[in-house]
This record gives C-alpha cells, sequence and structure tokens, in this order.
C-alpha cells in the first residue's frame, strides 16, 4: 500500500505532461481553451511530483520555493478552460490578467524569501472562488440549452463530470487535513491512496476522451456554441431592445386580454420569434408564459374592480379569463386576497 500513492502520483504526474503537449500540439479550433487546460496539467504535474519527488524537492529548495506558484496557477487555469468552452470565448482580454494577481502575490514573497502568511487559507478561498465559477458557468448554459434546444452536448457532460471529480477530490484533501490530528495514520494513508488513485483517475478519463471523442478537442461542440451565442446575445442591446418592444406592446395593445392568446400567437403579434420571446419571459421575469399572461390580467381586474360597477363574473372575462375558478386562483396567487375581498379594501366610496 505504501508504494500506491507515488506510483499513482507518478503516472498522473506523467499523464498531464502528455496530455498537456498534446493539446498544446492538436490543431483545434478551440486552442485557446485547449492550452488553458494545457498549462492546468503542466501546473498539476509540478504539484503532484511532490508526491513521490518529495526528497528531490528538498534537496532544491531555491527551485522548490516556486512551487507554490505553480499550485495557485491551476484553479485560474482550470477555469478558465471550464468557463472559455461554456461561452466559448476565443481571446483574451486586459481584464483576464486579474486572475494572474494571486499568483504575483505569491512570487513576490517568494522572490523576497519571505514567509507567505495564510497559504492554505489563500488557497482555499481561491478554489472555493475558482470552482463556484466553474458551476456558474455550466449551469448557465445548461440552462440556455434546456430553454431553447432539442438534445444533449457530450461535451457539456463531460465538463460536469470534470468538475465533479475536482469537487470530490478536493473534498478528499479538506478532510484529510482538517481532521488530520483526530485520524489515525491508517486512516489518513487511506484518504491519501484514495485522493491519489483519484487523480490518476480524472487524467486517464481526460486521455480516454481525447482517444474515443477527440473532436471535444479538436472543435468547438455545436449546442454549446449555439447557446453561447444566445447568452451573448440576450445579455446585449438586441436582448433589451426586445424586452422594451414586448413591454411596450403588451401595455399598448393589451394581447392578453384575449382568453385564447398563445406564446405562438404573441410571438407572431409581437413580431418576436417565439423562441426568444419565451426565453425572454424565463429570464428577464421568471415567470412561465402563462403566469405572464396572468399578471397582466390580474392588474386589469384590479382596475376594474376598485374603479367599476361591474360584477366580479363579468371582469373575470373582461380581463381575459374565461372561468371563474381559473381567475380565482390566479387573483389569489398574485395578489394574496379574492377579488371580492380586494374589492371590499380598494373599491372607491
Amino acid at each position: 500500500m505504501d508504494l500506491i500513492v507515488p506510483n499513482a502520483a507518478m503516472l498522473a504526474t506523467f499523464m498531464s505532461i502528455l496530455l498537456g503537449a498534446f493539446l498544446l500540439l492538436v490543431s483545434s479550433t478551440i486552442r485557446l481553451a485547449n492550452s488553458l487546460l494545457a498549462l492546468f496539467l503542466f501546473a498539476t504535474a509540478i504539484d503532484l511530483s511532490g508526491w513521490f519527488m518529495s526528497g528531490w524537492w528538498d534537496a532544491h529548495p531555491a527551485i522548490s520555493s516556486f512551487r507554490p506558484v505553480a499550485v495557485i496557477l491551476q484553479m485560474p487555469f482550470y477555469t478558465g478552460f471550464i468557463w472559455f468552452t461554456c461561452f466559448q470565448r476565443n481571446s483574451l482580454n486586459a481584464r483576464d490578467a486579474l486572475h494572474l494577481l494571486p499568483a504575483a502575490f505569491v512570487l513576490a514573497f517568494v522572490v523576497a524569501g519571505a514567509k507567505i502568511p495564510y497559504l492554505s487559507v489563500v488557497f482555499e478561498a481561491q478554489y472555493t472562488i475558482y470552482i463556484a465559477a466553474s458551476i456558474y458557468a455550466l449551469w448557465r448554459v445548461h440552462q440556455e440549452m434546456r430553454a431553447r434546444f432539442v438534445g444533449q452536448s457530450a461535451s457539456w457532460r463531460w465538463l460536469a463530470l470534470l468538475v465533479a471529480s475536482s469537487l470530490i477530490a478536493h473534498g478528499l484533501f479538506v478532510v484529510r487535513t482538517v481532521f488530520a490530528a483526530s485520524f489515525s495514520a491508517e486512516v489518513l494513508v487511506t484518504l491519501q491512496m484514495i485522493a491519489a488513485l483519484l487523480v490518476l483517475a480524472i487524467t486517464l478519463a481526460i486521455a480516454f476522451q481525447a482517444l474515443l471523442s477527440p473532436q471535444v478537442f479538436r472543435a468547438a461542440d455545436r449546442l454549446l456554441v449555439s447557446a453561447a451565442k444566445e447568452i451573448h446575445n440576450s445579455n446585449n442591446d438586441n436582448g433589451n431592445g426586445d424586452h422594451e418592444h414586448l413591454s411596450a406592446f403588451m401595455e399598448q395593445q393589451h394581447p392578453y386580454l384575449d382568453p385564447d392568446m398563445s406564446l405562438s400567437r404573441l410571438a407572431r403579434l409581437s413580431g418576436i420569434p417565439a423562441k426568444d420571446l419565451s426565453a425572454l419571459i424565463n429570464q428577464r421575469h421568471g415567470l412561465h408564459f402563462f403566469d405572464f399572461l396572468n399578471r397582466y390580467r390580474i392588474k386589469h381586474a384590479q382596475k376594474l374592480l376598485t374603479n367599476s360597477d361591474q360584477s366580479v363574473t363579468e371582469i373575470l372575462y373582461a380581463s381575459g379569463f374565461n372561468a371563474k375558478s381559473s381567475f380565482n386562483t390566479a387573483f389569489k396567487k398574485h395578489v394574496g386576497i379574492t377579488p371580492s375581498d380586494y374589492r371590499k379594501s380598494h373599491c372607491i366610496k
């Protein structure tokens, strides 16, 4: 068992260097994302080498002192790969340099020969922030694909598996570190062995992905490209324009008063494509289509209940509803009380 950890770490280090070289050399349309993953693998190899080359590192303290710099670069490279793949970014900008500041901070201490304070805390805080950003990127793209497209993305699935594996491996490391004083030596060795085997499994999974699905590293996934494009469009002025156009159309034309109004019909009347309209309602308003319509219908009904002497039945039909039960349910959902109670408390004497 004593040889499992160093041997697993040695194999994982070798695979990381080999895969990193492959990603840098392979012909690809997603070269930037591949390069970030390659840099992450190289930094990981430096980190893992300490599990079987501790004697060599101890014998060369001048070189060993720079290892924390490589370690702290892992998560920016890792999350950069996830982020650039999900959102299909193909170029760097000036703001991306901010992600190098923690490494520059650590490097300054190394060059000065000073001890880095709270280094483990810095590592944990950095990991938490970057893994959260990776999870957000996966979630955001997944929401877009579910809302607009049919089918599943093989690239997204493997990215999600990569993030989940990272969480498990890091979780084992945290448990081993936090409870080191409470666990026996056998338990600590077992946890380290599991972590080493898991890291090896992750690198092997990347290798098999490159062998079995080489297109993942050679070209952008079609669904990811489409989802990223839609996200970009929803964040630019066109998305804002559609939102303003829809709001003005609803207020001026009152299409919600038609009890037979559907998503496709509203799309046709407003001039907004149905898939864009559905996404706009879901993302901007956080509502399903019929809840979106009912919100306008209830506002209309509230005005009639306050300012007219029409009966509740007449008002529900005049507001676009076609059944008393659905009107009462929707009214109570949006207002909190029944239409009759609302009239009693708000009607003009």
